[in-house]
């Protein structure tokens, strides 16, 4: 509290410039306002320092009084040096010194009474302005028994009782209580103390009960106890709360049971306030985990940025939704979620309340939706989707291109515009049927174009099912294989006959002969295979190349045909191999008659590439049921019976006896050894000489293959050359040989003087090896033998029907420096134009025109032909198979340059050759 301080003064009332100093007196006045003494004494200070608020009315006040004589004291307000309000409460006495008027006063410093007068006065009013503007219901009663001093209006309004009935009263005389024995139990809480808002239910006059907050505090009335009570209807607050509390419980329960992330954050860091189970499924993190954490230090977002611009965007828009980002969970795993977020308020505070659906799996199937509808609209095969009215409501692209219906005129037709009639009602009951048993149904169905063209379709319908398990809609997905028909009809007919000729391949003829034989069996008529192979074909092969050979088989083919009935099956087995069926005759005879026919369509040329072919055949005849009753049995046999007929001539009929199946089995034996006398090196090389006829002496020599089997003895090159023809073994027979005849030729090279070449049979098919060069330069380089020293022999066929590529290897073969010869010259009727091409050295005349000399016209006529037109080339000419000496004078005569034959010498062991060359014995002779 501020001292009070008091101050004593003398002064003139008015008129009075100065004060005698003598007559003055001051009690602490500096410190009653902060003025110096000094000032004090000044002429007019007093009123200077009066309150303007109180000036005119504290000097007016004063003069009357004074001048009426009277003490007085009044109360004003001064103001300090310090700017201060100060009030005074002046006590002034008048004094009468001649004719002055002078006043002596006490001024007292009341400002701290003033000040709690005021706030007692305001505290008054305010209490009662509260006390009867209180919306709450106000009650003073007396702290001994509880009647009433005083209520206020807000107690007359809500209770309905007034003032006056209601003073001097207790509450439960007034019937307030609404609970019998409330108002003892109140009165006994309130002899421990104050009572904060104790709820009770209380009544009002009309009989109506409702909820009040009753707070009630021991206070002192004018030293009486007493207490103030303050009633608050609570009615509405409680309802309010109750409902509240319904809300926040239904709010907890969906805003935890949402099966999105929920999230409610500060709008200014992020940090989490609330999270529901959703966001703990979409992150993994559990909500004691991340409150007080920031969505940033939980490293949710994958992508900062994306939080910024969400927060940017709420900031501007208080609501944004639709917004998207990648979000990370505990486990690094990303998953897309579609937020939706909302700025509110919490305690004043910014915050954040976010919704987060997880995508993930929606932009999945929404990217396999956009992949469906794209492939519904680009797949090739045709979609139409009906109700279960069986209207059309919707088609892909492929349709239209399919059907040639737009989708306009199918919409809401029915699936059966395309129907082709080709399925009668059973068709479409049993796919109706498995539709409803199974849910799906596929094959193959003839439909119908917009053009009326017919076409087949691979159908596929499957039912589609709504959640509860009902039929909705029924999908057709269908191709049109049109082209795949074709193409199995192709692959199929690809795959039973014969590229190169069209005909029938094995795979055909078996199963048209199985079921011949079936018929003959049921008929019991008998029928026929007959095996056909072409004779020497595999030279014209090797001669003039497989191109050539492919055109005369198929001319050959179409021959076979043309002589046939319709029932009749011709197919090419392979090679120059064809096999034809003869079902139903009516005699075994007839088969005969049937291969004869086709022998004789042989007799005439064939044309193929410019080139005149006279081709022979054998023929091999197996009978049905007789000499077989199955397929593989009858073919085996046919077989048998065509290689009966090419030893005995070729060029002839043969049928099957029990005899071929022994040599057809002994055929497949020596095939067998062949190959392991290969493998062995059983072969061995014999060497026949050749002379000159000029001097009489060596000049060279030829190698010829033998075999001698360990087992068989001596087997014949008839026999196992022609077998080695067949089955592909004449190229490794071929290499054997050149390869053991260079070695030979090499060591006589190095043992005795040098004679004429060496002289070695080359197959067609050796020749026609793109390695034949690089392999010779091999063995002549290992045996060391000198390339002259060599001679290749190589068929007039060959050489007379050889392509450019083989007369190529021809020109190669001559710039190795060996020598070329054409053997069985004569058999191929070439030309002297003809010879000009080829790098030939040597001609040799076949034995077949030798064995006719020197009587046989036509013979001699070769013969004498042959040496000239070789002379006029420039070749030598050797002729072979010279066994008389009748012969040898002709061909002395007519200046054939060498002979070689039986006349002569055998083929023999390179020992003893070696050994009869080595003395000289047998390669000198005289016309003796």
């Amino acid at each position: 509290m501020r001292p009070m301080y008091a101050v004593a003064i003398l002064f003139l009332l008015a008129g009075c410039s100065s004060v005698p100093a003598e007559k003055t007196r001051a009690i602490p006045a500096e410190r009653l306002l902060g003025y110096p003494l000094g000032e004090w004494l000044q002429p007019g200070f007093w009123q200077r320092t009066l309150h303007p608020m109180d000036a005119e009315y504290a000097i007016h006040y004063c003069m009357s009084e004074s001048q009426a004589g009277r003490d007085h004291s009044f109360d004003y307000r001064m103001l300090a040096a310090d700017g201060r309000v100060v009030w005074i409460r002046d006590l002034v006495t008048p004094i009468t010194q001649g004719r002055d008027l002078l006043l002596r006063g006490l001024m007292i410093d009341i400002t701290e009474a003033k000040l709690t007068e005021q706030a007692m006065r305001l505290s008054e009013q305010k209490f009662a302005s509260v006390f009867h503007h209180c919306p709450d219901m106000v009650v003073l009663a007396n702290g001994a028994d509880g009647r009433f001093l005083a209520v206020n209006s807000t107690f007359e309004q809500q209770i309905g009782i007034a003032a006056d009935d209601a003073i001097g009263k207790t509450a439960t005389e007034l019937g307030i209580w609404a609970l019998p024995g409330l108002g003892p139990q109140v009165l006994e809480k309130l002899g421990h103390g104050n009572l904060t808002n104790l709820e009770v239910p209380l009544r009002r006059r009309n009989g109506s009960t409702f909820s009040a907050l009753l707070s009630a505090q021991h206070v002192a009335l004018d030293q009486t106890p007493a207490l103030v009570v303050v009633i608050r209807d609570i009615t509405h607050l409680v309802e309010t709360q109750e409902l509240l509390r319904i809300s926040e419980e239904k709010f907890a329960n969906a805003f935890h049971a949402y099966p999105d992330g929920l999230l409610i954050s500060r709008l200014e860091d992020g940090t989490l306030i609330d999270v529901n189970d959703g966001f703990t499924r979409l992150t993994g993190y559990r909500r004691d985990e991340v409150i007080s954490r920031s969505t940033l230090e939980l490293g949710l977002w994958v992508d900062t940025e994306d939080r910024k611009r969400l927060i940017s965007l709420v900031r501007h828009h208080t609501l944004t939704q639709g917004f998207t980002a990648p979000v990370r969970d505990r486990n690094g795993g990303i998953r897309q979620c579609e937020m939706s977020a909302h700025r509110i308020s919490i305690d004043g505070e910014d915050c954040v309340l976010t919704i987060a659906r997880d995508i993930t799996e929606r932009q999945l199937m929404q990217e396999k939706l956009q992949q469906a509808a794209t492939v519904f609209e680009s797949t090739a095969e045709g979609v139409m989707i009906t109700d279960t009215r069986q209207r059309i409501t919707a088609v892909n692209r492929a349709f239209s291109e399919i059907t040639g219906y737009s989708e306009q005129e199918a919409l809401g037709r029915s699936p059966s515009l395309l129907s082709s009639g080709q399925h009668d009602s059973s068709f479409y009951l049993a796919m109706w049927n498995q539709l409803e048993r199974d849910g799906h149904w596929q094959g193959e169905i003839w439909n119908r174009r917009k053009t009326g063209e017919l076409y087949p379709e691979w159908l596929t319908i499957s039912a589609v099912h709504n959640p509860q398990g009902e039929i909705t809609h029924f999908v057709g997905v269908f191709a049109d294989i049109s082209t795949l028909k074709y193409a199995q009809a192709r692959l199929d007919y690809q795959a039973h006959h014969d590229p190169l000729t069209g005909l029938p391949n094995r795979l055909l003829f078996e199963s048209r002969l199985n079921h011949a034989l079936d018929e003959a069996r049921e008929e019991s008529r008998p029928g026929a295979v007959l095996f056909i192979d072409l004779d020497r074909f595999k030279h014209i092969n090797d001669s003039l190349g497989h191109p050539i050979g492919d055109l005369l088989l198929k001319a050959i083919a179409e021959r076979l045909r043309d002589q046939l009935r319709d029932v009749d099956t011709v197919a090419r087995l392979g090679g120059d191999e064809f096999i034809i069926l003869l079902p139903g005759l009516h005699q075994e005879s007839d088969a005969e008659h049937v291969a004869r026919k086709l022998l004789n369509a042989f007799t005439a040329p064939f044309q193929a590439d410019g080139h005149e072919f006279f081709v022979s055949a054998s023929v091999g005849i197996a009978l049905f049921p007789k000499d077989g009753d199955d397929a593989p049995t009858l073919v085996k046999n046919a077989d048998a019976a065509m290689y009966r007929a090419k030893s005995r001539g070729r060029s002839r009929i043969e049928y099957y006896t029990r005899e071929l199946t022994y040599l057809a089995t002994e055929r497949m034996a020596l095939e067998t050894e062949l190959r392991r006398a290969l493998e062995r090196d059983e072969l061995q090389l014999y060497y026949q000489p050749k002379l000159s006829l000029e001097s009489g002496l060596l000049v060279g020599a030829e190698a010829l293959v033998r075999w001698y089997h360990p087992l068989f003895g001596e087997i014949s090159p008839e026999r196992f050359i022609p077998l080695a023809e067949d089955c592909g073994l004449i190229l490794p027979l071929g290499d054997w040989v050149l390869e053991h005849a260079c070695q030979q030729m090499g060591e006589w090279q190095k043992l005795h003087a040098p004679f004429g070449p060496l002289s070695v049979n080359l197959a067609g098919a050796q020749l026609g090896q793109p390695q034949l060069i690089e392999r010779l330069e091999q063995l002549l380089e290992q045996s060391g033998l000198e390339p002259s020293r060599l001679q290749l022999e190589i068929t007039e066929s060959f050489i007379m029907n050889q392509t450019e590529e083989a007369l190529a290897v021809l020109h190669g073969l001559k710039r190795l420096g060996v020598q070329l010869a054409i053997d069985d010259f004569g058999t191929g009727y070439s030309s002297l134009n003809y010879l000009k091409q080829f790098p030939i050295d040597v001609l040799k005349i076949d034995r077949s025109f030798v064995d006719g000399l020197p009587h046989g016209e036509q013979d001699a006529q070769i013969a004498r032909a042959i040496i000239a037109m070789a002379h006029s080339l420039n070749l030598m000419v050797i002729a072979e198979g010279v066994e008389s000496q009748a012969q040898l004078d002709f061909l002395r005569e007519h200046g054939c340059d060498e002979v070689q034959g039986y006349l002569f010498g055998r083929p023999m062991p390179a020992e003893q050759f070696g050994m009869l060359y080595a003395s000289d014995v047998l390669f000198m002779f005289n016309e003796g």
